[in-house]
């Protein structure tokens, strides 16, 4: 399974749980690269085929692939 990159959010009312909650993702298969507390946000990858383990984890919010975006370049026609 191919593997793609997450931002997650924590909820309002977990937030004092953070640490314990990205310890629960790791757990759920999140290989975490940044963890932003204050704002309780956190990126990483993770296995396609394990999202799901990590939208379960209490306290979790939002689950968010990352998503690319391809601008044409100043030249082209569509602009």
């Amino acid at each position: 399974m191919a593997k793609i990159k997450l931002s997650i959010s924590v909820d309002d009312e977990h937030l004092g749980q953070f640490s314990k909650i990205m310890k629960e993702v790791e757990k759920a298969g999140m290989k975490i690269d940044q963890k932003h507390k204050d704002l309780g946000v956190a990126t990483g990858s993770i296995e396609e085929d394990k999202v799901d383990a990590v939208r379960d984890v209490e306290g979790v919010k939002h689950v968010e692939p990352e998503r690319e975006v391809h601008i044409p370049p100043p030249e082209s026609d569509v602009q």
